[in-house]
């Protein structure tokens, strides 16, 4: 159970989101036609650079200062005596602290925070869990209902993404001649957290009735994994294709190749319940009714390989670009490693096990953008839609008049989200600004952050 403890570590560290860079934030994450978006279509490998602008700076760290200037999410007071933690009279939120964490490259304007769930009279946490003859209910302090459905993340292992990777949290790419190219990758991701009633519970809460002889239950998925990859393709320009009314179109397209080793590896579901009697009563001396499975890899302890096939397709015509890709065209993996198993005790038994997956399980990505010449400066409009374990999709714009920039997108990715941006190119540097949006962890309300870059040419 120390190693699983350990995994369980591993999981929440590899809740740092991706840091996708401010101009594109400022476009609510819109995704633009260039080399840097080779890796959802490998056809882009082969795009000219700059031509749809491109992300100039390095984006700063100043979700510190949130972690530091915050009491909520700052826990070096509270650790000056592990009862602090706990204590009604200290600041710290733990949930505040994770989702400020897991945002470094954002200054948090409202994050994450139980306080919805304090009994401000007693300064702890109060969820009520009333079960009577009448039914079954799950409460805040004040009786109101909660929905029992929750989440950390997209719960997302072998048996729904198959051989897809998550991105790499670091991506180096590699030209090479004669149209190939190269990239070494390190990713932590695929990370996933969900709580939820079994659909007994569900309906005993729609209901307040309990039957007799069934198990009532909640739900928790679980899912992360970790490792390096290497990927290899090629991408290049086609002869141009005469179009009907549309005049000569610019063809592209690539292909890439991408093995990964796995280094850790996690994914779980386990109910915990409790059993009706022949009455629809429970037993106060029942002891929780214990289901599922866990299955683990870490270093020293089984490990992960795989291999996919991407390709992709781009077409100008008429100062419009249209890019298509398709990631895991054809895909193999496998992780071996240790599951645990519950059936019905709280102590699992042990056995070694894999996960494994081959077949044609794509991911799309379609994206377009064109840029409308103004009086003054240059209007940028764009779009994407995808689809990996859920859709999503975003639009947005830039207009851009001498040095100055102004962006704004709209989008949905687990819920609605938009971005507005700024930014400034002087002699030798550039600044951009964002203003961003993401779905809070648990809680689910907007949270609204700020994200800084800073490039420097010399």
């Amino acid at each position: 159970m120390s190693r699983l403890a350990g995994v369980m570590v591993f999981v929440l560290m590899c809740g740092f989101s991706l840091a996708q860079g401010v101009r594109s934030l400022g476009m609510a994450g819109l995704v633009l036609p260039g080399p840097e978006a080779a890796n959802l279509n490998p056809a882009y490998a082969a795009y000219p650079a700059g031509l749809y602008g491109s992300e100039r700076g390095l984006r700063l760290p100043v979700g510190l200062l949130g972690l530091v200037l915050r009491p909520e999410s700052n826990p070096l007071p509270a650790l000056n005596g592990l009862s602090n933690l706990t204590n009604e009279n200290s600041p710290f939120d733990l949930l505040t602290f994770y989702d400020q964490f897991t945002h470094l490259n954002e200054l948090l304007i409202n994050p994450a925070s139980s306080r919805a769930f304090i009994n401000p009279s007693t300064g702890y946490p109060e969820i009520q869990i009333n079960v009577d003859a009448n039914g079954i209910q799950i409460t805040d302090y004040q009786g109101n209902p909660i929905p029992l459905d929750l989440g950390l993340g997209t719960t997302a292992g072998v048996a729904t993404s198959k051989a897809l990777t998550p991105t790499p949290l670091l991506r180096i790419p590699l030209t090479l001649d004669n149209n190939l190219f190269f990239d070494l990758g390190v990713f932590a991701g695929g990370f996933g957290l969900g709580l939820s009633p079994n659909e007994s519970l569900r309906q005993a809460l729609q209901s307040g009735q309990l039957q007799p002889n069934t198990e009532y239950a909640v739900v928790l998925n679980t899912s992360a994994q970790a490792g390096i990859s290497v990927g290899f393709g090629y991408a290049t320009r086609l002869p141009d294709l005469p179009i009907p009314d549309l005049g000569s179109a610019r063809l592209f397209v690539g292909s890439r190749g991408e093995a990964f080793y796995g280094l850790a590896y996690l994914e779980g579901n386990l109910s915990v319940g409790l059993q009706t009697d022949s009455q629809g009563q429970f037993d106060p001396d029942q002891p929780p009714v214990y289901r599922g499975t866990a299955f683990y890899t870490i270093p020293g302890s089984g490990n992960g390989f795989g291999v996919r096939a991407d390709l992709g397709v781009v077409m100008e015509a008429q100062g419009i670009t249209v890019g298509l890709g398709i990631r895991n065209a054809l895909g193999f993996a496998r992780w071996s490693g240790t599951e645990l198993r519950w059936n019905g005790s709280s102590s699992p038994t042990s056995s070694q096990g894999e996960r494994s997956s081959f077949g044609f399980v794509p991911a799309f990505f379609l994206n377009a953008a064109t840029q409308v010449p103004l009086e003054v400066g240059t209007l940028l409009l764009g779009g994407d839609l995808g689809y990996e374990t859920s859709l999503y999709g975003r639009v947005g714009g830039e207009y851009s008049f001498g040095p100055a920039r102004l962006r704004a997108g709209l989008g949905f990715d687990n819920g609605l989200r938009f971005g507005l941006g700024a930014g400034f190119v002087g002699p030798g540097f550039s600044l951009d600004a964002a203003l961003t949006t993401h779905r809070a962890p648990i809680v689910g309300n907007t949270v609204f952050g700020i994200a800084v870059s800073l490039g420097l040419n010399f």
